[in-house]
Protein backbone atom coordinates (compact mmCIF):
# COMPACT_ATOMS: atom_id res chain seq x y z
CA UNK A 1 0.00 0.00 0.00
CA UNK A 2 1.29 3.39 -0.64
CA UNK A 3 0.60 6.49 0.96
CA UNK A 4 1.02 9.94 -0.32
CA UNK A 5 1.26 12.89 1.62
CA UNK A 6 1.60 16.71 0.46
CA UNK A 7 5.63 16.42 0.23
CA UNK A 8 6.30 12.41 1.41
CA UNK A 9 5.52 8.78 0.34
CA UNK A 10 4.97 6.01 2.68
CA UNK A 11 4.09 2.51 1.78
CA UNK A 12 3.38 -0.10 4.11
CA UNK A 13 5.05 -3.14 5.12
CA UNK A 14 4.70 -6.46 4.75
CA UNK A 15 2.51 -7.37 7.27
CA UNK A 16 0.45 -4.64 5.79
CA UNK A 17 1.20 -2.04 8.36
CA UNK A 18 2.69 1.50 8.08
CA UNK A 19 4.26 4.25 10.17
CA UNK A 20 3.63 7.68 9.60
CA UNK A 21 4.29 11.13 11.12
CA UNK A 22 1.77 12.48 13.42
CA UNK A 23 1.08 15.66 11.61
CA UNK A 24 -0.11 13.55 8.26
CA UNK A 25 -2.95 14.89 6.69
CA UNK A 26 -4.60 14.93 3.20
CA UNK A 27 -3.46 11.25 2.39
CA UNK A 28 -3.61 9.57 -0.71
CA UNK A 29 -4.00 6.29 -0.58
CA UNK A 30 -3.52 3.44 -3.43
CA UNK A 31 -3.04 -0.40 -3.52
CA UNK A 32 -2.63 -2.69 -7.03
CA UNK A 33 -6.22 -3.71 -8.14
CA UNK A 34 -8.18 -0.92 -5.81
CA UNK A 35 -9.69 2.47 -6.23
CA UNK A 36 -7.53 5.58 -4.84
CA UNK A 37 -8.47 6.98 -1.84
CA UNK A 38 -7.93 10.58 -1.23
CA UNK A 39 -9.06 11.47 2.31
CA UNK A 40 -7.81 14.63 5.04
CA UNK A 41 -8.81 12.71 7.87
CA UNK A 42 -6.27 10.17 9.33
CA UNK A 43 -7.54 6.65 9.79
CA UNK A 44 -6.09 3.69 11.86
CA UNK A 45 -7.28 1.30 9.47
CA UNK A 46 -7.93 2.06 6.00
CA UNK A 47 -9.87 -0.26 3.40
CA UNK A 48 -10.60 0.02 -0.20
CA UNK A 49 -12.30 -0.63 -3.21
CA UNK A 50 -11.57 -3.70 -5.26
CA UNK A 51 -11.48 -2.16 -9.45
CA UNK A 52 -13.23 -5.27 -10.52
CA UNK A 53 -14.86 -8.15 -8.20
CA UNK A 54 -14.36 -11.23 -10.08
CA UNK A 55 -11.80 -10.87 -13.22
CA UNK A 56 -13.96 -13.87 -15.09
CA UNK A 57 -17.46 -11.49 -14.57
CA UNK A 58 -15.31 -8.62 -16.98
CA UNK A 59 -15.35 -7.74 -20.54
CA UNK A 60 -12.16 -8.91 -21.41
CA UNK A 61 -11.50 -6.32 -24.20
CA UNK A 62 -7.72 -7.09 -25.91
CA UNK A 63 -5.39 -4.59 -25.97
CA UNK A 64 -2.05 -4.25 -28.11
CA UNK A 65 0.90 -3.78 -25.40
CA UNK A 66 3.82 -3.55 -27.98
CA UNK A 67 2.48 -0.11 -29.44
CA UNK A 68 1.81 0.87 -25.34
CA UNK A 69 5.47 -0.15 -24.80
CA UNK A 70 6.99 1.18 -27.96
CA UNK A 71 5.39 4.84 -27.31
CA UNK A 72 6.31 4.93 -24.12
CA UNK A 73 9.41 3.74 -24.66
CA UNK A 74 10.37 6.47 -28.06
CA UNK A 75 8.37 9.41 -25.62
CA UNK A 76 10.37 8.70 -22.59
CA UNK A 77 12.13 12.10 -21.75
CA UNK A 78 8.95 13.46 -22.41
CA UNK A 79 6.40 12.12 -19.80
CA UNK A 80 8.93 10.80 -16.97
CA UNK A 81 11.55 13.60 -15.47
CA UNK A 82 14.74 13.68 -17.20
CA UNK A 83 17.29 16.23 -15.34
CA UNK A 84 18.91 15.79 -12.25
CA UNK A 85 17.08 14.94 -9.28
CA UNK A 86 17.79 13.97 -5.61
CA UNK A 87 15.38 11.54 -3.78
CA UNK A 88 15.45 10.69 -0.05
CA UNK A 89 15.16 7.11 -0.10
CA UNK A 90 14.65 4.59 2.32
CA UNK A 91 17.08 1.53 0.80
CA UNK A 92 15.93 -2.04 2.50
CA UNK A 93 17.61 -6.09 1.10
CA UNK A 94 16.83 -9.38 2.30
CA UNK A 95 18.35 -12.32 1.85
CA UNK A 96 16.88 -16.06 2.35
CA UNK A 97 19.10 -19.38 2.02
CA UNK A 98 16.94 -22.57 2.39
CA UNK A 99 13.79 -20.25 3.72
CA UNK A 100 15.98 -19.03 6.64
CA UNK A 101 16.84 -15.32 6.51
CA UNK A 102 20.54 -14.72 6.53
CA UNK A 103 20.48 -10.85 5.94
CA UNK A 104 18.44 -7.67 6.40
CA UNK A 105 19.80 -4.10 5.63
CA UNK A 106 17.51 -1.04 6.07
CA UNK A 107 18.78 2.43 5.50
CA UNK A 108 17.87 5.63 5.12
CA UNK A 109 19.81 7.96 2.27
CA UNK A 110 19.96 9.77 -0.87
CA UNK A 111 19.29 8.68 -4.74
CA UNK A 112 20.81 11.06 -7.36
CA UNK A 113 20.26 10.58 -10.93
CA UNK A 114 21.44 12.80 -13.77
CA UNK A 115 18.57 11.92 -15.88
CA UNK A 116 16.28 9.10 -14.91
CA UNK A 117 17.89 6.80 -17.32
CA UNK A 118 20.03 4.06 -17.45
CA UNK A 119 23.19 4.66 -19.80
CA UNK A 120 24.58 1.59 -20.62
CA UNK A 121 27.36 2.90 -22.13
CA UNK A 122 28.93 4.01 -19.01
CA UNK A 123 27.77 1.28 -17.41
CA UNK A 124 29.45 -1.03 -19.00
CA UNK A 125 32.77 1.17 -18.94
CA UNK A 126 32.30 1.34 -15.14
CA UNK A 127 30.77 4.97 -15.35
CA UNK A 128 27.80 3.96 -13.85
CA UNK A 129 28.03 6.84 -10.87
CA UNK A 130 27.67 9.58 -14.30
CA UNK A 131 24.10 9.14 -13.90
CA UNK A 132 23.62 6.74 -10.26
CA UNK A 133 24.70 7.85 -6.86
CA UNK A 134 23.30 6.28 -4.07
CA UNK A 135 24.34 8.21 0.04
CA UNK A 136 23.65 6.23 3.04
CA UNK A 137 22.81 9.04 5.79
CA UNK A 138 21.69 6.04 8.43
CA UNK A 139 21.69 3.12 8.58
CA UNK A 140 18.90 1.84 10.38
CA UNK A 141 19.33 -2.26 10.96
CA UNK A 142 21.63 -4.44 9.87
CA UNK A 143 22.22 -8.15 10.73
CA UNK A 144 24.03 -10.47 8.67
CA UNK A 145 24.44 -14.94 9.02
CA UNK A 146 26.94 -16.55 6.86
CA UNK A 147 25.37 -18.73 4.63
CA UNK A 148 25.82 -22.57 4.55
CA UNK A 149 26.14 -22.38 0.83
CA UNK A 150 30.11 -23.50 0.16
CA UNK A 151 30.34 -23.51 -3.20
CA UNK A 152 32.89 -21.05 -4.61
CA UNK A 153 31.21 -20.03 -7.47
CA UNK A 154 33.72 -18.18 -9.99
CA UNK A 155 33.05 -14.06 -10.42
CA UNK A 156 30.43 -13.73 -13.41
CA UNK A 157 30.84 -11.23 -16.05
CA UNK A 158 29.98 -8.03 -16.13
CA UNK A 159 26.26 -7.37 -15.52
CA UNK A 160 23.78 -4.47 -16.96
CA UNK A 161 20.80 -6.27 -14.78
CA UNK A 162 21.91 -4.80 -10.90
CA UNK A 163 21.96 -1.21 -12.07
CA UNK A 164 19.83 -1.49 -14.74
CA UNK A 165 16.67 -2.76 -12.96
CA UNK A 166 16.83 0.75 -10.93
CA UNK A 167 15.28 2.33 -14.29
CA UNK A 168 12.10 1.41 -15.55
CA UNK A 169 13.24 2.81 -19.12
CA UNK A 170 15.88 -0.32 -18.77
CA UNK A 171 13.16 -2.81 -18.12
CA UNK A 172 10.50 -1.78 -20.42
CA UNK A 173 13.02 -1.63 -23.42
CA UNK A 174 13.44 -4.99 -22.88
CA UNK A 175 10.09 -5.65 -22.87
CA UNK A 176 9.48 -3.88 -25.86
CA UNK A 177 12.19 -5.78 -27.70
CA UNK A 178 10.37 -9.36 -25.78
CA UNK A 179 7.43 -8.48 -27.14
CA UNK A 180 8.30 -7.86 -30.90
CA UNK A 181 10.38 -10.80 -31.13
CA UNK A 182 9.12 -12.82 -33.95
CA UNK A 183 9.31 -15.93 -31.89
CA UNK A 184 7.11 -14.49 -29.04
CA UNK A 185 3.53 -15.04 -28.54
CA UNK A 186 2.08 -12.08 -26.66
CA UNK A 187 -1.51 -10.65 -25.40
CA UNK A 188 -2.90 -8.03 -23.58
CA UNK A 189 -6.20 -7.90 -22.12
CA UNK A 190 -7.95 -4.80 -20.33
CA UNK A 191 -8.76 -5.87 -17.25
CA UNK A 192 -10.41 -1.88 -16.20
CA UNK A 193 -11.17 1.52 -17.32
CA UNK A 194 -12.50 4.60 -15.89
CA UNK A 195 -12.17 7.85 -17.51
CA UNK A 196 -8.32 8.35 -16.39
CA UNK A 197 -6.84 5.31 -16.14
CA UNK A 198 -6.47 1.45 -17.71
CA UNK A 199 -5.76 -1.52 -16.06
CA UNK A 200 -3.93 -4.17 -18.50
CA UNK A 201 -3.20 -8.07 -17.84
CA UNK A 202 -0.13 -9.12 -20.28
CA UNK A 203 1.69 -11.92 -21.25
CA UNK A 204 4.86 -12.81 -23.29
CA UNK A 205 5.50 -16.37 -24.00
CA UNK A 206 8.85 -16.76 -25.66
CA UNK A 207 10.53 -20.21 -26.96
CA UNK A 208 12.99 -20.69 -24.89
CA UNK A 209 10.83 -21.91 -21.56
CA UNK A 210 10.39 -18.01 -19.80
CA UNK A 211 7.54 -16.47 -19.61
CA UNK A 212 6.82 -12.86 -18.82
CA UNK A 213 3.59 -11.76 -17.30
CA UNK A 214 1.74 -9.11 -14.81
CA UNK A 215 -0.31 -5.95 -15.17
CA UNK A 216 0.42 -2.35 -15.57
CA UNK A 217 -1.81 0.90 -15.09
CA UNK A 218 -2.06 3.34 -17.96
CA UNK A 219 -2.86 7.25 -17.46
CA UNK A 220 -4.78 7.42 -21.05
CA UNK A 221 -4.52 11.20 -21.20
CA UNK A 222 -1.09 11.43 -20.41
CA UNK A 223 0.08 8.42 -22.02
CA UNK A 224 2.36 6.93 -19.37
CA UNK A 225 2.79 3.73 -17.58
CA UNK A 226 2.62 4.57 -13.56
CA UNK A 227 2.23 1.38 -12.06
CA UNK A 228 4.48 -1.87 -13.75
CA UNK A 229 4.38 -5.44 -12.64
CA UNK A 230 6.17 -7.91 -14.43
CA UNK A 231 6.90 -11.58 -13.04
CA UNK A 232 8.84 -13.84 -14.76
CA UNK A 233 9.37 -17.32 -14.65
CA UNK A 234 13.24 -19.16 -15.78
CA UNK A 235 12.61 -22.49 -13.85
CA UNK A 236 11.43 -24.16 -16.21
CA UNK A 237 14.34 -24.05 -18.35
CA UNK A 238 17.02 -26.77 -18.04
CA UNK A 239 19.99 -26.65 -15.55
CA UNK A 240 23.33 -24.77 -16.34
CA UNK A 241 26.18 -26.82 -15.50
CA UNK A 242 29.71 -24.66 -14.56
CA UNK A 243 32.71 -25.35 -12.62
CA UNK A 244 33.62 -23.08 -9.40
CA UNK A 245 37.28 -22.50 -8.72
CA UNK A 246 38.66 -25.73 -7.58
CA UNK A 247 37.38 -27.19 -10.70
CA UNK A 248 34.65 -29.12 -9.46
CA UNK A 249 31.18 -29.25 -11.47
CA UNK A 250 28.16 -27.72 -10.19
CA UNK A 251 24.37 -26.79 -11.19
CA UNK A 252 22.54 -23.92 -10.93
CA UNK A 253 18.97 -23.04 -11.63
CA UNK A 254 17.90 -19.51 -12.82
CA UNK A 255 15.09 -18.15 -10.71
CA UNK A 256 11.85 -16.69 -11.10
CA UNK A 257 11.28 -13.21 -10.09
CA UNK A 258 9.05 -9.96 -9.91
CA UNK A 259 9.90 -6.44 -10.86
CA UNK A 260 7.51 -3.36 -9.99
CA UNK A 261 7.71 -0.10 -10.55
CA UNK A 262 5.44 2.92 -9.13
CA UNK A 263 5.27 6.39 -10.11
CA UNK A 264 3.55 9.56 -9.38
CA UNK A 265 2.92 12.66 -10.92
CA UNK A 266 4.81 15.88 -10.06
CA UNK A 267 4.57 19.28 -11.94
CA UNK A 268 4.03 18.18 -15.82
CA UNK A 269 5.91 14.68 -15.33
CA UNK A 270 6.12 11.70 -13.45
CA UNK A 271 9.23 10.38 -11.09
CA UNK A 272 9.43 6.80 -9.03
CA UNK A 273 7.84 6.45 -6.05
CA UNK A 274 8.91 2.74 -5.50
CA UNK A 275 11.11 -0.27 -7.30
CA UNK A 276 10.76 -3.31 -5.94
CA UNK A 277 12.79 -6.90 -7.15
CA UNK A 278 12.18 -10.32 -5.95
CA UNK A 279 13.84 -13.36 -7.12
CA UNK A 280 13.50 -17.07 -6.05
CA UNK A 281 13.71 -20.27 -7.19
CA UNK A 282 17.63 -19.68 -7.53
CA UNK A 283 19.06 -23.11 -6.64
CA UNK A 284 23.05 -24.14 -7.06
CA UNK A 285 23.50 -28.12 -6.50
CA UNK A 286 26.41 -30.62 -6.09
CA UNK A 287 26.24 -33.87 -5.22
CA UNK A 288 23.60 -34.15 -2.75
CA UNK A 289 23.64 -30.49 -1.24
CA UNK A 290 21.10 -28.12 -2.81
CA UNK A 291 20.62 -24.46 -1.78
CA UNK A 292 17.89 -22.70 -2.83
CA UNK A 293 18.07 -18.76 -2.64
CA UNK A 294 15.54 -15.78 -2.56
CA UNK A 295 16.39 -12.32 -2.08
CA UNK A 296 14.44 -8.83 -2.57
CA UNK A 297 15.49 -4.98 -2.38
CA UNK A 298 13.12 -1.78 -2.30
CA UNK A 299 13.97 1.64 -2.85
CA UNK A 300 11.06 3.95 -1.73
CA UNK A 301 11.73 7.59 -2.53
CA UNK A 302 10.04 9.22 -0.32
CA UNK A 303 10.31 13.09 -1.80
CA UNK A 304 11.65 14.73 -5.14
CA UNK A 305 13.78 17.70 -5.73
CA UNK A 306 15.11 19.16 -8.91
CA UNK A 307 19.23 19.81 -8.16
CA UNK A 308 22.03 21.28 -10.12
CA UNK A 309 24.23 18.78 -8.21
CA UNK A 310 26.58 16.54 -10.16
CA UNK A 311 26.06 13.89 -7.32
CA UNK A 312 25.60 13.26 -3.80
CA UNK A 313 28.28 14.00 -0.94
CA UNK A 314 29.26 10.30 -0.20
CA UNK A 315 28.33 7.63 -2.92
CA UNK A 316 28.69 4.37 -2.26
CA UNK A 317 29.52 1.49 -4.25
CA UNK A 318 25.61 0.67 -5.67
CA UNK A 319 26.93 -2.57 -6.39
CA UNK A 320 28.38 -3.86 -3.64
CA UNK A 321 28.11 -4.00 0.41
CA UNK A 322 28.02 -0.70 1.38
CA UNK A 323 26.64 -1.33 4.65
CA UNK A 324 30.17 -2.53 5.25
CA UNK A 325 32.09 -1.00 8.27
CA UNK A 326 28.87 1.16 8.62
CA UNK A 327 27.95 2.03 12.61
CA UNK A 328 23.90 0.70 13.20
CA UNK A 329 22.25 3.89 14.34
CA UNK A 330 19.83 3.79 17.89
CA UNK A 331 17.29 6.11 15.61
CA UNK A 332 15.30 3.47 13.65
CA UNK A 333 13.04 6.56 12.21
CA UNK A 334 9.87 5.59 10.72
CA UNK A 335 11.14 2.00 9.64
CA UNK A 336 8.13 -0.32 10.38
CA UNK A 337 9.87 -4.15 10.34
CA UNK A 338 7.50 -6.75 9.87
CA UNK A 339 6.81 -9.73 12.35
CA UNK A 340 9.55 -11.65 10.60
CA UNK A 341 12.04 -9.24 10.08
CA UNK A 342 11.89 -8.34 13.47
CA UNK A 343 11.96 -12.25 14.59
CA UNK A 344 15.22 -12.35 12.47
CA UNK A 345 16.32 -9.20 14.09
CA UNK A 346 15.73 -10.24 17.81
CA UNK A 347 17.04 -13.72 17.25
CA UNK A 348 20.84 -13.72 18.64
CA UNK A 349 21.66 -17.53 17.29
CA UNK A 350 23.86 -17.78 14.97
CA UNK A 351 24.48 -13.79 14.84
CA UNK A 352 27.83 -12.30 13.37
Amino acid sequence: MRIILADQIFYSNDDGSISLPKDAKQFEVSFTGYETLKTSKFQSSIKLKPLYNDIDEVKIVSVDIKKIFTDVSKNYTDRYYDKPAIFDVTYSQKRFENNKMKLLVVADGKFWTRDGQYNAKEAFNGKHKNFVQLQIDTLRYLKLENNDFNIKVKPQKVSHQPVGSMFFDYELFYMMRRSKNKNAVTSGKLLYENEFEQEISYKIKMTDNITYTGTFRYNKADKVITLFEMNFKQSNASLEVFKDEDGFEYQRQSPDGTYIFEFYKSGEKYVPSKISIRYEGIKYAMGDKVFEYRNARDIIFKSFKPTEERGVENPVDINGYFWKNMKISDDKGLVNLSEEELNFINDKADEN
